[in-house]
C-alpha cells in the first residue's frame, strides 16, 4: 500500500523511461497556460516571438489566435499521449520483466521510444517555426529579435530535459542488448553544448561581451556532468572527500550563476526589493514569487541534501521530483523572459 501511494504521487506509477514523455506532455500544456497568462496581461506575443516563417508573414497572429492554436494543439497532443501512455502502463504492469520473450523485450523497451518519436513528429508537423529553428539551431540568427527569441526559448527548454534524457537513453538503449553507459551523459550535455555554440556564434557576429558571459553559464553545467561520470566509473570507497568538495563547488557555482542570470539578465530585474526596471507589467508580488520559485528550484539539490542527511535517497517528496519541478521553473522563466522582452522592446515614434 505504501508503494502504491508513492507511485500515485509519481504520475500514477510512471515507468522510468516514460517520464520524458510525461514531461513533454506537461510542457505542451504549460505553454498553453503561458500564452493564456500573457494574453490576460495584455502582452502582445507577436512583438517578442516570430510565430510564422518569413514567406508567410502577411499578418502576425494575434494573441487570441495563438491561444486557440495552443489549445487545439494541446488537445491533439493529449489524444496521442493518453493512448500511448495507457498502453505503456498496461504493458509495464502486465509483463513479467524477470522472464521476457524477445518480442516482449522489444515491445517493453521500444514503446516509450515510439511514443517520443510520435510526439516530436506532431510538434514539428504542427509548428513550422519550431521545425525551421530546430533545423538551424546551431546557426542561430541574432536578428530579428523576435526570431532569436524563438531559438532561445527552444534551446533553453531543451536544457531542462537533461536529466530525464539520461534515464530515457539508458532504458531505450537496452533495445540493442545493453545500456549505452556514458553515452547518455554525452547526450544530456548536448543541450548545453548547443547553447554554448549559439553564444559563441553570436559573439563572433556581434562582438558583445555579454554573450561570452552567457556561454560561461552553460559551461558551468559541464563539470557537473563530468563529476557524474567520475562517480560512475570509480568505486565509492576510492573517491576522496576533496572530489566531493569540488563537486559541491561546481553545483553552487552553477546554481548561483544561473539564478543570477535568470533574474538580472533574462528578466532585467535589478533589485529584489524595489524591482527596478523600465516597466513593471505584473504586480510586484508576482515578480517576487517568481524569483523565490526560481531560487528554490535552482537550489533544490541543497534542500534534498539537508533533508536526506546520510540517507541515500535523492528526493524529498517523490522520486525524480526535480524533473517535474524543473519544467515548472522553465515555464516560470519563459513568462518573465517574454515580459522582459516586451517591456524593453524599442517603441516606434
Amino acid at each position: 500500500m505504501i508503494d502504491q501511494k508513492e507511485g500515485l504521487l509519481n504520475y500514477l506509477w510512471t515507468p522510468v523511461p516514460q517520464r520524458l514523455n510525461v514531461l513533454l506532455f506537461t510542457a505542451v500544456w504549460l505553454w498553453y497556460y503561458i500564452v493564456n497568462y500573457i494574453n490576460n496581461n495584455r502582452i502582445d506575443i507577436s512583438f517578442v516571438l516570430q510565430l510564422k516563417l518569413r514567406n508567410d508573414m502577411h499578418q502576425a497572429p494575434t494573441n487570441g489566435q495563438v491561444l486557440r492554436f495552443s489549445h487545439v494543439f494541446a488537445m491533439n497532443f493529449t489524444k496521442i499521449f493518453a493512448i500511448c501512455h495507457t498502453v505503456i502502463l498496461l504493458v509495464f504492469n502486465s509483463f513479467d520483466r524477470s522472464d521476457l520473450t524477445n518480442t516482449q523485450y522489444v515491445i517493453l523497451h521500444g514503446l516509450p521510444l515510439l511514443q517520443f518519436i510520435l510526439q516530436i513528429a506532431l510538434i514539428l508537423r504542427e509548428s513550422e517555426i519550431i521545425k525551421y529553428c530546430a533545423k538551424r539551431l546551431l546557426l542561430i540568427e541574432p536578428s530579428p529579435r523576435s526570431l532569436r527569441n524563438v531559438y532561445i526559448l527552444l534551446s533553453d527548454t531543451l536544457t531542462s530535459f537533461n536529466k530525464p534524457l539520461i534515464d530515457f537513453t539508458l532504458f531505450t538503449s537496452l533495445l540493442f542488448g545493453k545500456p549505452f553507459t556514458h553515452f547518455d551523459l554525452l547526450l544530456s550535455s548536448l543541450p548545453s553544448g548547443v547553447r554554448i555554440f549559439q553564444c559563441l556564434r553570436e559573439y563572433y557576429l556581434l562582438q558583445e561581451t555579454e554573450l561570452m558571459m552567457n556561454a560561461f553559464k552553460y559551461c558551468s553545467n559541464l563539470p557537473i556532468i563530468v563529476c557524474t561520470w567520475y562517480i560512475r566509473t570509480h568505486n565509492a570507497n576510492s573517491i576522496s572527500e576533496s572530489f566531493y568538495s569540488i563537486r559541491i563547488f561546481c553545483l553552487i557555482l552553477n546554481s548561483t550563476y544561473t539564478f543570477y542570470w535568470d533574474v538580472r539578465r533574462d528578466w532585467t530585474l535589478t533589485s529584489f526589493t524595489s524591482l527596478r526596471k523600465n516597466k513593471l507589467t505584473f504586480k510586484p508580488r508576482i515578480y517576487r514569487l517568481a524569483i523565490v520559485l526560481d531560487f528554490i528550484i535552482r537550489f533544490w539539490w541543497v534542500w534534498v541534501f539537508l533533508y536526506a542527511q546520510n540517507d541515500t535517497r535523492n528526493f524529498i517528496f517523490f522520486n525524480s521530483e526535480l524533473y517535474y519541478f524543473e519544467i515548472i521553473r522553465r515555464a516560470n522563466w519563459i513568462i518573465f523572459k517574454l515580459e522582459s522582452e516586451y517591456s524593453n522592446r524599442p517603441i516606434k515614434s
